[in-house]
């Protein structure tokens, strides 16, 4: 069972979770929240998830995705450059002067 919190972050991503073994029977959907039924997708399927609008609705009591609508997953931040790295040799070498 994969849940998915509603309101988006900052970035357009939705905070989910899969719980493996779950039913609606023993696990209670928590306020914000709403299930991620199969028929709709998985995070695995869903195009761009998890940036993406929810449309969400109470079907027979359970917050449940009513559609999926994907976003735009946003480039990855740059990698700073590596420093160069200091060897014992470069610090003799300053020290005496070379």
């Amino acid at each position: 069972m994969t849940i998915i919190k509603i309101q988006t972050n900052d970035n357009g991503s939705h905070d989910n979770n899969t719980i493996y073994g779950a039913t609606l029977e023993e696990f209670t959907i928590p306020e914000g929240w709403a299930l991620l039924p199969e028929s709709l997708g998985t995070p695995e399927t869903l195009e761009s998830f998890p940036f993406g609008i929810v449309t969400a609705e109470d079907i027979d009591g359970v917050p449940t995705v009513t559609s999926w609508t994907p976003g735009t997953v946003p480039e990855p931040e740059p990698t700073p450059e590596p420093e160069e790295e200091v060897t014992p040799e470069d610090v003799l070498k300053t020290m005496l002067g070379g």
